[in-house]
């Protein structure tokens, strides 16, 4: 009995190191050399690209860039002011006009960047918040502050966007925000629901991470997120995978309805058992796309829940949050967020990135969704 038990972890360790290739696919293409890791990419339709930049190798500087030349200069976005956060001597009113943890960053449906900054709230209350930036004029169009929505555990992490709605996932507690960009109302709904709970750690090449900080596992709750093109679903999942789906009239429905609110859970369903993933992207067609942490690969979710190889290939490391520009291609951020300084590495290492950091595009085909953005 213990033979076979041996042989059968033997042949499970086999086929999931055959799930994962070394080979290089030649239809990708390199869109942008970095000195740094980016764990997202978006851009505008007349060219212009944006890049969330983490600091998980240990250096300094701006969280928003833009991407200027074919050297690919990176300039603070909208510019240094606003990326010039010190947290030991700036002022809560400087956490109000600063990023001081951006997480995300987007271009919206109406043209405008969005940038989500989780903010420090234990310190500073309003500098949580998602902010919209006008790209004619680089100037703030408006600000949302999301301290009181949150809480003092909450941290945003991403949003995307249905007519006069916003909905944000918020990955410390495991929660949905939901907002009125018209009124500012928000609300956080499904708090430490089973679909927004991570099950298990973050994994990454075959290998469950821990907090280099506290030497604690890695549990992202929820995390990423999608609406269907035709606004009718929320998709969205733990760091860890597991997608779930709402239908958007309930989530509206909430944000003003108490006794619906609370009883979200029971219009919650399981759509698709996902990979512990970096980030996903939807196309017009509704399919979404999801990379694998474990196997450098991203796979297509069909509306009816079938699931096709996109691409596969080892430098696919930690695809982050993906974008699907205006000529049909699947933008990939192959941020190697797992060999960063914020996580355990072996021997005790700061980190052990591979530089320079690529941002791959793949043509696929399809044009992004019209609801998500521009």
């Amino acid at each position: 009995m213990l033979y076979s038990r041996i042989f059968y972890g033997f042949l499970l360790a086999f086929f999931a190191r055959a799930d994962v290739t070394n080979d290089h696919d030649g239809r990708l293409e390199t869109a942008v050399i970095l000195d740094h890791p980016t764990t997202g990419a978006s851009t505008t339709p007349d060219g212009r690209t944006f890049l969330k930049i983490a600091r998980v190798d240990g250096t300094t500087g701006s969280q928003i860039a833009e991407v200027i030349g074919k050297n690919y200069t990176l300039v603070p976005y909208p510019n240094e002011a606003w990326n010039s956060w010190n947290a030991t001597s700036d002022s809560e009113a400087d956490s109000e006009r600063k990023y001081v943890s951006a997480n995300a960053q987007r271009v919206g449906p109406d043209g405008n960047l969005w940038v989500i900054d989780s903010g420090s709230l234990e310190e500073f209350p309003n500098s949580s918040k998602l902010i919209s930036f006008n790209l004619t004029t680089n100037e703030v169009h408006r600000i949302y502050y999301l301290g009181n929505t949150t809480t003092t555990k909450g941290s945003l992490n991403d949003v995307r966007f249905n007519g006069k709605y916003a909905y944000l996932t918020e990955y410390t507690i495991g929660s949905i925000i939901v907002l009125d960009l018209e009124t500012g109302d928000s609300r956080q709904v499904l708090r430490e629901h089973k679909s927004t709970v991570a099950l298990l750690p973050l994994s990454a090449e075959g290998s469950l991470l821990r907090y280099s900080a506290t030497g604690e596992y890695a549990y992202v709750n929820a995390d990423q997120l999608e609406v269907s093109p035709d606004g009718k679903y929320f998709y969205y999942q733990p760091g860890i995978g597991y997608l779930w789906r709402i239908e958007t009239k309930y989530l509206n429905g909430a944000l003003h309805n108490e006794t619906l609110a609370e009883e979200l859970p029971n219009y919650v369903e399981p759509f698709s058992l996902t990979p512990s993933t970096g980030g996903t992207a939807i196309d017009a067609q509704g399919n979404i796309y999801y990379s694998d942490g474990d196997r450098q690969e991203v796979r297509s979710l069909s509306p009816n829940g079938t699931t096709t190889l996109v691409v596969r290939d080892s430098r696919l490391l930690w695809v982050d949050a993906m974008w699907i520009d205006t000529k049909q291609r699947l933008w990939m951020c192959a941020s190697q967020l797992n060999h960063g300084d914020i996580f355990v590495q072996p021997n005790n290492q700061s980190n052990t990135l591979k530089k320079p950091i690529h941002v791959y595009t793949l043509d696929i085909g399809h044009s992004p969704s019209p609801i998500d953005h521009a």
